[in-house]
């Protein structure tokens, strides 16, 4: 793709990250209210369960070739397709609630629709952002993206999304609709990089290939890869039955779990601030290996006490170091990967990471059975803290902080950009 010099500006950025904190908030809202509005329409649990399934089936499905999809287009016009894409499902779902047509199979359709839009947006917002920001901005870019997509989604909207659907069961699927109108608007405003067209016609198995082996032959992406993977498994099943450990084992209200919830979001919203300057301050592998062990630590924290103050910290404490790795490994991806891959990179990751996630919530939720929650904190705690000894040789050994710059170069060159002029021409965002 070549990037227009236009595009690299502060008014693009402003605008990127203004369309991903509206987004955010409108994911909240559905997150929350979708749940309730399956169960209140169904009565069939496994179907209210197979409803709230289906938003992540795409990333499973369809996770290659959107990542493919965002090399071969442009990136901008994607994300736009994507939210008008679920601004219509919305709306249309809100259409089909009002004539009381909105049954299970509706409803499931509505979903998948929703996924489809979530993974085509995911992988071009992840691609095109090294466009917007010069290298040497990346961390405080994904640092803001992330905090604004915590506290849009974790903690306004899932706020919202309850209290909309007490005054109506339209309205939070009304308002969905709107904000991601809103985000396609800000969008269509940024000149987007376009896509080099200079080659032969690309076929999509071909594409997508590529892009897997590139994550896989190299050591640094593979580890940030797999390491993510299992991160997610743990964070995801320990997140499954976290309500289990505030009922049974500290004894608390549903008041107090999404008390505890939400700490845990500000946590993230935290970490995903002081990611870039942590980064700065210790270097990217140390900050990768030091979020990675607060979230074991942060485990055996939770496992350990009956205090739900210590709970709250600890959970708070998992959140920051999540999103360190976050804001730390996505940049890495973001500086080591041609923008050509990026989408396929994308994909690749995306589909590793989030495929592992059901496979933790089953895991924790049979150990939670058998040993009670706390055992399941403990053990995802020392897994983690297990990984990240194991996994700090191949990142210490494989980290290019030093070559990122030249590989830029080689990469710039090759696609007929100067990275001087990139990285002269600063988005003075802060």
């Amino acid at each position: 793709m070549t990037t227009s010099p236009a595009f690299r500006s502060a008014s693009g950025y402003h605008r990127f990250i203004a369309a991903a904190a509206v987004s955010a908030v409108g994911d909240g809202i559905r997150f929350a209210a979708l749940p309730l509005l399956s169960a209140a329409l169904l009565r069939d649990a496994f179907e209210v369960s197979v409803i709230t399934a289906a938003t992540t089936v795409p990333w499973l499905l369809l996770g290659l070739p959107a990542g493919a999809y965002a090399d071969r287009f442009e990136r901008r016009r994607l994300m736009v397709l994507a939210d008008l894409l679920r601004a219509g499902a919305l709306i249309a779902a809100a259409t089909l609630l009002a004539c009381g047509w909105l049954t299970f199979w509706p409803l499931l359709v509505i979903a998948l629709l929703l996924g489809v839009g979530e993974v085509l947006f995911d992988c071009a917002s992840f691609a095109l952002l090294p466009s917007v920001v010069p290298e040497d901005r990346l961390e405080a870019a994904n640092g803001r993206l992330f905090a604004v997509q915590n506290l849009g989604r974790d903690l306004l909207g899932h706020l919202l999304g309850g209290v909309l659907f007490a005054v109506g069961r339209a309205v939070p699927l009304l308002l969905d609709a709107f904000s991601f109108v809103v985000s396609a608007a800000l969008l269509r405003g940024v000149r987007g990089p376009l896509p080099d067209r200079s080659g032969a016609e690309p076929r999509l198995l071909a594409e997508i290939r590529e892009g897997v082996s590139h994550v896989a032959r190299d050591p640094l992406l593979r580890a940030l890869t797999v390491t993510a993977g299992l991160i997610n498994a743990v964070f995801l099943g320990q997140v499954a039955v976290f309500v289990i450990l505030v009922r049974d084992v500290l004894g608390l209200p549903s008041a107090a779990y999404g008390v505890l919830v939400a700490a845990g979001a500000a946590g993230g919203v935290i970490g995903s601030a002081v990611a870039g300057r942590v980064s700065r301050m210790v270097g990217r592998v140390p900050s990768l290996l030091g979020g990675l062990a607060l979230i074991g630590v942060a485990g055996l924290g939770v496992a350990a006490t009956d205090s739900s103050y210590v709970v709250a910290v600890a959970y708070s404490a998992s959140g920051a170091g999540l999103m360190v790795w976050n804001v730390v490994a996505v940049s890495m991806r973001q500086r080591l990967i041609p923008d050509r891959l990026l989408g396929r990179a994308t994909g690749v990751y995306r589909l590793f990471a989030w495929g592992t996630m059901p496979i933790g919530a089953l895991l924790f939720g049979a150990l939670t059975d058998a040993a009670g929650p706390r055992t399941a904190f403990a053990a995802g705690g020392a897994v983690l803290l297990v990984l990240s000894v194991l996994v700090a040789p191949t990142l210490l050994r494989s980290d290019r902080t030093g070559g990122d710059r030249q590989a830029m170069e080689i990469t710039d060159e090759a696609t007929g950009k100067n990275t001087e002029e990139k990285v002269d021409e600063k988005t003075h965002d802060e």
